[in-house]
């Protein structure tokens, strides 16, 4: 498999989660420049700290800006610059129109759902980043946990991937989607991962993973 050592901008579209009886509303942990709340018929409105985002609400930020939010079951959803999201439990669905995000649910969070416009992945437990140009590449990329990638086209072509494992697609695939390996220590460079006030739920498990990838490729040079 093609190792990718590249720090990527991480950008996704639509996720969904199982659980979501728990995911009913969240709470803005984190804003970094432009970030507004998009409620249904009413003008945009600068997004606070504490500030609740609830079903329905989209929250979109601006040119190199950020935010956090945090559900109730503690799971997080970081987004980039230039991202449109939203999400509705009812129907257990998250929606990024454009932007990077990046999820991180503990276990007790179910099975969790991510579906862009040309794939879904299926993972539990985890820290993901997805990306979605609508122009260039896709990206799903687990830095803990396992899941399951599967492109639309190609519904009995799925790839299961675990920690450090990445898929990374055309926006318009012909073909079956294949795993590479991604050195996650150069993923924590990332703006999701880095650039933000608190550390990842998972931090000491993604840096467990990356002790793992250091002794595997020891290894191999042996």
């Amino acid at each position: 498999m093609k190792k990718y050592s590249v720090a990527f901008v991480f950008v996704v579209v639509v996720g969904q989660f199982a659980h979501a009886t728990n995911q009913q509303e969240a709470r803005v942990t984190e804003v970094v420049r432009q970030v507004h709340l998009l409620e249904s018929q009413a003008a945009p409105r600068p997004a606070t700290v504490n500030a609740t985002v609830r079903e329905g609400a989209a929250v979109r930020t601006g040119t190199d800006s950020r935010a956090e939010l945090t559900f109730t079951d503690l799971s997080i959803t970081r987004l980039g610059a230039d991202t449109v999201f939203s999400f509705n439990p009812v129907t257990r669905t998250y929606d990024l129109g454009s932007g990077a995000i990046l999820i991180s649910a503990p276990k007790g969070a179910g099975t969790v759902r991510i579906k862009t416009a040309i794939a879904t992945c299926a993972v539990n437990g985890f820290t993901a980043i997805v990306e979605r140009r609508a122009n260039s590449h896709n990206k799903f990329i687990l830095l803990n946990g396992d899941g399951v990638f599967t492109l639309n086209k190609f519904p009995q072509n799925p790839c299961r991937l675990h920690y450090g494992q990445a898929v990374i697609s055309p926006s318009n695939p012909t073909r079956p989607p294949h795993v590479c390996d991604v050195d996650l220590s150069k993923v924590l460079n990332g703006r999701l991962v880095h650039d933000f006030k608190h550390k990842l739920p998972e931090s000491a498990l993604i840096s467990a993973n990356i002790e793992k990838q250091k002794e595997t490729a020891s290894e191999a040079q042996r």
